[in-house]
């Protein structure tokens, strides 16, 4: 087992040096390369030892097909982690490509140069594997991505921020247009804002649990007619979101956002409004009990 252990560390440190090196020249990017190098450590020092020991074990006996058959268990074990870690089973699969290679080179120089030879040939093979066995993984993605498909209506001329609180009891649920929910917001007072000429906002409580996934979601602007104009992706501001619960009681979550009319831009789309950043603290303040 000890002799795994350098192939675990050269692979560590060849990913954490890909992510830390260029974090040099981006302000506020190190950090992130941090986080790369443990989760690579994590990955190839409690999985991908205990991998490959298994590799070598199944492989043992084989001759000719040995190499081949040895990826190609590093690396499915790699990409069975879809199943726990999504999107990231693609960096998971490098690892163990990353490793396997770390690994061979590691048992050919022990052995003597000629056992090395055609290893760059073998690797190019590998990384050829890694490649199907990546686009494999994100036609798998595309087919099981989950949509955020919402549509929220919302009562023309209002400016300001909206709250949606998901998952609330005794509230109605979602109805549906087709594949999509549909949120009709509702213009209220907050009463600890009253008369400050901020009390208005737009808030709407579900007991339909909240969706994640790609955002999908369309905004419209509907009349008392119900005529609906649909809203442009600069004139609405996606705020953050989150969760709380009151007494132990079931957890709800929420969404916060801002639409303007008047004040569309790609400022607005990605900083909001100070004053309905204002709002949404107190309009959280209020409904969570904090």
């Amino acid at each position: 087992m000890l002799e795994k252990l350098k192939p675990a560390l050269y692979s560590t440190l060849i990913i954490f040096s890909f992510f830390f090196i260029p974090s040099l020249f981006e302000e506020g990017a190190v950090w992130f390369s941090f986080i790369v190098l443990f989760y690579a450590a994590a990955g190839n020092f409690l999985f991908g030892i205990p991998v490959s020991l298994i590799s070598d074990l199944l492989t043992r006996k084989l001759d000719k097909g040995r190499f081949l058959a040895a990826a190609g268990i590093h690396i499915f074990f790699g990409a069975v982690t879809i199943i726990f870690i999504d999107g990231l089973a693609f960096f998971a699969v490098v690892c163990a490509a990353l490793f396997f290679l770390l690994d061979e080179w590691e048992k050919g120089r022990r052995r003597g140069n000629k056992q090395i030879r055609g290893l760059a040939l073998k690797g190019g093979v590998v990384l050829a594997f890694v490649a199907v066995v990546i686009i494999g993984m994100m036609g798998h993605e595309e087919l099981t991505e989950v949509e955020t498909n919402t549509i929220y209506l919302i009562p023309e001329g209002f400016e300001g921020p909206f709250v949606v609180y998901y998952n609330v009891p005794d509230q109605p649920p979602l109805k549906q247009e087709g594949e999509f929910s549909v949120v009709p917001i509702n213009i209220e007072k907050l009463p600890p804002l009253e008369g400050t000429g901020m009390e208005k906002y737009g808030l709407y409580q579900t007991s339909t649990e909240a969706s994640y996934g790609t955002v999908t979601d369309r905004f419209y602007y509907v009349n008392d007619s119900g005529n609906r104009t649909e809203v442009d992706q600069y004139c609405i501001h996606p705020g953050f979101g989150g969760a709380y619960s009151n007494d132990g009681s079931e957890e709800i979550q929420y969404s916060t956002f801002q639409v303007t009319s008047s004040q569309c831009g790609e400022d607005f789309y990605l900083g909001g409004k100070d004053r309905y950043d204002t709002q949404i603290r107190e309009i959280d303040k209020y409904w969570s009990g904090w």
